[in-house]
């Protein structure tokens, strides 16, 4: 069993993301009083995918046998003056656009995020970040923070070199400047994952002491009630009601006064982790219940094309039904949701059997791709951060910046000469 899952760590690790959602879907439910009927489909797409990888990489097995078989994997560290001016270029890159970014708004968010006393203000900052640069620009900056970043930490570590410095400082200013507590997750998780991987304890903790400070830091900067606790935010949410149907929302677990869950980043996380993504499923199943309200394939932009209907970018659509209000003050939000749920929205339950056959076949191709290299798991864990919030299609592109992170793979060690 040890051997299984370490040859297929990737769509391991992948499958335990899901069982997370399930979970978190069932913590949801029994805080709002809901059926957990949805739990059980999520575990669906979960044995959905399993059957598809399982089958195609036997396929594979029998029809190509090289593109199964594993890799011989040079020495970490063997740096050669191709790999030393790549890194160099790369990173020259990274500082350019990060630094682009913040040109191009005029102001550094976190910064002006301070300034708000609401915290509908300093979500509307949050997202003007992104939202108020130019179309290129926010692809650039999508796969910068997803993958050139996350995939320079971690090969700078890889290969000993110094401008893993570089790339450390500029991410910290590029992750805390936009001020979401996702960047700076997905900036280190890669290299968490390989020190771990590698026992190395002492750069690990020392990694994700530098990772708990941003996290503390940016969850403070967002929020009124920490930094603020006399405070009370005019505007902290909004009844969820969309049409005729309304929406249920989970018990505020800190209704008292003086509740030390009020004031607690750590059970602001643990919150933001275990309930929230919870909520977001059970919303977008709320919404879809009815088939007349489903996407019927326009909620995904090549597709709507190909079928003659407008694209309906379908986040966006439910964070404007689902909070009204926060939209006519200027917030312009994507209510994100796992890749299963656009299958959902689009086609129903037969969605799910679409789900797991993209799933199945997407961690197939990272296998055939990544192999056995040591780098596999922690190079991809963006893809499967992203497709816990977004659909598959949107993970491989900007999403996670896989094709991005999967180019860099290949510029680096199926490109060498050896």
């Amino acid at each position: 069993m040890r051997t299984l899952l370490s040859r297929h760590r990737v769509f391991a690790v992948y499958l335990l993301s899901l069982l997370w959602l399930a979970s978190a879907a069932f913590i949801y439910s029994r805080l709002a009083d809901r059926s957990p009927e949805h739990v059980l489909h999520v575990l669906g797409v979960v044995a959905g995918a399993i059957v598809v990888y399982a089958v195609l990489l036997k396929l594979l097995e029998r029809v190509r046998p090289s593109w199964t078989a594993d890799l011989p994997v040079p020495p970490a560290g063997t740096v050669t003056p191709r790999i030393r001016l790549m890194l160099t270029l790369m990173v020259g890159l990274y500082g350019i656009i990060a630094f682009g970014h913040f040109l191009m708004l005029g102001n550094v968010p976190v910064l002006e995020a301070l300034t708000a006393d609401t915290d509908l203000g300093v979500s509307i900052v949050r997202q003007q970040g992104y939202f108020g640069l130019p179309g290129f620009m926010r692809y650039a900056s999508d796969y910068s923070v997803k993958a050139i970043g996350p995939a320079l930490l971690l090969l700078t570590y890889y290969f000993r070199s110094r401008l893993f410095w570089a790339v450390l400082a500029i991410g910290i200013v590029y992750s805390l400047g936009l001020f979401a507590r996702i960047l700076p997750i997905i900036l280190f998780l890669p290299l968490l994952v390989y020190l771990f991987m590698q026992r190395r304890w002492l750069h690990l903790a020392g990694a994700m002491a530098i990772l708990a400070v941003m996290v503390g830091a940016v969850t403070i900067a967002s929020s009124i009630a920490l930094r603020e606790p006399a405070m009370r935010p005019a505007q902290d949410a909004v009844d969820a009601v969309t049409g005729e149907v309304k929406m249920p929302k989970p018990r505020d677990l800190r209704s008292k006064e003086g509740d030390w869950r009020r004031t607690s980043a750590i059970y602001a996380l643990y919150e933001r982790a275990m309930v929230v993504p919870g909520q977001v499923i059970y919303q977008w199943f709320d919404y879809y219940d009815e088939p007349e309200r489903r996407e019927n394939g326009c909620g995904y932009r090549l597709l709507a094309k190909r079928i003659g209907c407008d694209y309906v970018p379908v986040p966006s659509k439910l964070y404007a039904a689902f909070y009204p209000e926060n939209y006519e003050h200027g917030m312009r939000g994507s209510l994100n949701a796992a890749s299963f749920m656009t299958e959902f929205a689009n086609f129903g339950p037969r969605g799910f059997l679409l789900s797991a056959l993209l799933a199945g076949v997407l961690f197939a191709a990272v296998r055939v791709i990544y192999r056995n290299h040591p780098l596999a798991l922690p190079m991809n864990l963006p893809l499967i951060v992203a497709t816990m919030e977004s659909s598959i299609v949107t993970a491989i592109n900007s999403g996670a910046g896989w094709l991005v992170m999967t180019a860099i793979f290949f510029l680096f060690f199926r490109a060498r000469k050896e």
